[in-house]
């Protein structure tokens, strides 16, 4: 069992800041397999499970579990009620969870002897647009949308519903974080407005998809003439550190802090106001931390790239509008009310995110494998 009670006590601290999520919510069937079923095969599981997933949801609580306040606008069926019931539980405010006559979104997930998975997805109710009607209608008037210092944004609801919720949350001065999984169409990603994201949260294979879309975008931009000079070198034949170096050199992408988990090898960052050098020929800076030391092996990696977003995004919230990581004069990144986040602190929220999505990988299934802030506090004190 998860426990709870280190939540509220974490919420005290930073009250003030709340994140939106705007994502899925489904009914997660888990199939536990000796291996991941082949073309052909019929396989019996060894156990079955219903639970809470959606990758909105799923770092929703991750969030709430870190300590953070979170309010989950997402859509279900009436046969997923028991899913809302399940959120509030978590703390969640789930006031933004809406009832439509089409089936909850649901997961056919397989989880092998080796902790490894494979999923199929049917959307189901997350593509309805029931939300972006209520906000249309609203009494403040339309183009309402909820007011947070944060926003997280998936991609597992259809993009006109995160185009609104990105542009209005910007509007209000909000910090936007995307996590684009699974990765779009690459024509969605070469029109993306990733201008306005402040934090992109990434895996490797995501990242290189990204690049590859955004600056095969750039070569189609330029004239026939300079096609051969602005050729790019391909995103499979760099290091990850070129490639997230590439990819903040993009132009849509210049101010955009860059966070790319590397599963066994943990996690690489790199943000313009730290890291980015002011002569060219120098290199470039980034943090990189490793995995997190488990005490037991891997039994279920599901959600664990969730669980380290959701608290990634609570240790943004510590700093409110100084999280979307512009220079301050003294080096560090400053905003609008909160301390100054320097490279130390963002090392912190890093290490306990990547903590987290270990600690879960010990344990099965999705939301009920993530750990509290309390749980992760005390496996870091011990380990140190």
């Amino acid at each position: 069992m998860t426990d709870h009670d280190g939540t509220e006590k974490a919420k005290a601290g930073r009250i003030e800041a709340s994140c939106t999520v705007r994502g899925s919510i489904n009914h997660d069937e888990y199939f536990h397999v000796s291996h991941i079923v082949r073309p052909g095969e019929t396989l019996s599981s060894s156990g079955h499970e219903s639970r809470v997933g959606g990758k909105g949801a799923n770092q929703a609580v991750a969030i709430a579990l870190a300590g953070g306040t979170a309010r989950f606008y997402g859509t279900i069926g009436k046969d997923g009620l028991w899913i809302r019931e399940r959120m509030m539980r978590f703390g969640i405010d789930v006031e933004g969870i809406v009832v439509s006559e089409e089936l909850t979104g649901r997961a056919i997930i397989q989880v092998d002897e080796q902790g490894e998975n494979s999923i199929i997805l049917f959307p189901g109710a997350n593509y309805s647009d029931l939300h972006e009607q209520s906000f249309a209608r609203h009494p403040d008037g339309p183009g309402w949308f909820p007011t947070s210092t944060h926003l997280l944004l998936q991609n597992e609801i259809p993009l006109p519903a995160t185009y609104y919720a990105l542009h209005s949350a910007k509007a209000q001065g909000a910090v936007v974080v995307v996590n684009p999984s699974p990765l779009p169409e690459e024509e969605e990603m070469r029109r993306f407005p990733w201008e306005k994201v402040d934090w992109l949260v990434v895996n490797e294979a995501e990242a290189r998809g990204v690049y590859g879309a955004v600056a095969r975008r750039g070569m189609d931009e330029v004239s026939s003439q300079r096609q051969s000079q602005k050729k790019a070198s391909s995103p499979a034949s760099m290091s990850t550190r070129e490639l997230i170096s590439s990819l903040s050199a993009e132009p849509a992408f210049v101010s955009t802090n860059i966070v790319c988990t590397l599963g066994a090898d943990g996690v690489l960052a790199f943000v313009p106001a730290l890291h980015r050098r002011d002569n060219s020929l120098e290199a470039q800076e980034f943090i990189q931390l490793p995995a997190a030391k488990l005490l037991e092996g891997v039994k279920d990696t599901t959600g664990a790239g969730d669980c380290f977003a959701g608290y990634f995004v609570c240790g943004l919230m510590e700093f409110a509008e100084s999280a979307a990581g512009r220079r301050g004069e003294d080096g560090g990144t400053e905003g609008g009310g909160k301390r100054e986040m320097r490279e130390k602190d963002l090392e912190r929220i890093l290490k306990v995110a990547v903590q987290a999505a270990g600690m879960c990988c010990e344990r099965r299934g999705t939301i009920d494998s993530y750990p509290s802030r309390s749980e992760v506090e005390a496996r870091m004190a011990a380990s140190v």
